[in-house]
C-alpha cells in the first residue's frame, strides 16, 4: 500500500525453482526510487509447501537486500512467513503471515521518528473466478510494528486492494485500486501512501 517508486512505474523480475519434495527456492529483483543511491530492490526467498487436508500451507524465509553500491544496504532485512490456502468451489482463500525480528532504523517509520524492535504483516484475501480468462479479487492486510520504548507512537496501518485479472497463455493483465489507512499521513514524493490504481502486466516463461 505504499509505492518504494515514488509513484512512477517499476520493472520487476524473477526466477523461481520447484524441487519437486515440497521445497521451493527463488529470486526476485525489482526497480525502487528512494530518492538516495539505493539502485534496487533484491528478495532472496525459499518455502516449503505441504497440504494440510485439503487446506494448502507453506512456511518459508525472506530476505530482502537493498544494495547500496559498494555495501550490503541500510534497509535489509530477513522475515519468516507462512501461508495457507483453500479452494471452496465458487471462491478460493488465502491468508499469509509474515514476522520480521528486527527492522532497518528509519526505514519503516512513516510518521514518526521511532526505531521497532519487530515488525508483522498480515493479510487474506478471496480470489472470484468470472470466466476462464478473468477473475477478481481482494485483499485486505495490516502491517504491525513493535516500537521500541513500547510508549512510542504507532505506526501500524491497514492496506486493502481490489481488482480484476485477465490471463491468456502466459500473459496477465491486473488492473487494481490500493490504499492504505494513513490517508495523507505521509505526502512526500517517496515512500507515498494511497490511494493507487496500478496496472500490472505479467509473462512467465517457459
Amino acid at each position: 500500500g505504499i509505492t518504494q517508486s515514488a509513484k512512477k512505474p517499476a520493472i520487476s523480475g524473477g526466477l523461481d525453482y520447484d524441487m519437486g519434495n515440497g521445497i521451493t527456492v527463488g529470486t526476485w529483483v525489482s526497480s525502487i526510487d528512494f530518492g538516495d543511491h539505493t539502485p534496487f530492490e533484491w528478495d532472496i526467498y525459499g518455502n516449503y509447501n505441504f497440504m494440510l487436508g485439503a487446506v494448502a500451507a507453506t512456511v518459508g524465509v525472506y530476505s530482502y537486500v537493498y544494495v547500496d553500491p559498494g555495501k550490503f544496504g541500510p534497509y535489509s532485512w530477513v522475515e519468516g512467513d507462512a501461508s495457507l490456502a483453500y479452494d471452496f468451489g465458487p471462491v478460493q482463500w488465502s491468508a499469509k503471515g509474515f514476522w520480521g525480528p528486527s527492522v532497518p532504523n528509519g526505514y519503516v517509520t512513516i510518521r514518526h521518528a521511532v526505531n521497532p524492535k519487530g515488525e508483522y504483516y498480515l493479510t487474506t484475501g478471496l480470489t472470484l473466478p468470472i470466466m476462464d480468462w478473468l477473475s477478481a479479487s481482494g485483499n485486505v492486510g495490516y502491517q504491525g510494528y513493535i516500537s521500541e520504548p513500547s510508549h512510542a507512537p504507532d505506526d501500524s496501518y491497514t492496506e486493502y486492494d481490489i481488482g480484476l485479472t485477465g490471463t491468456w497463455d502466459k500473459y496477465s493483465l491486473d488492473l487494481r485500486y490500493i490504499d492504505t489507512s494513513l490517508h495523507a499521513a505521509f505526502t512526500g514524493p517517496y515512500f507515498a501512501t494511497g490511494p493507487f490504481y496500478v496496472a500490472s502486466f505479467t509473462f512467465k516463461f517457459p
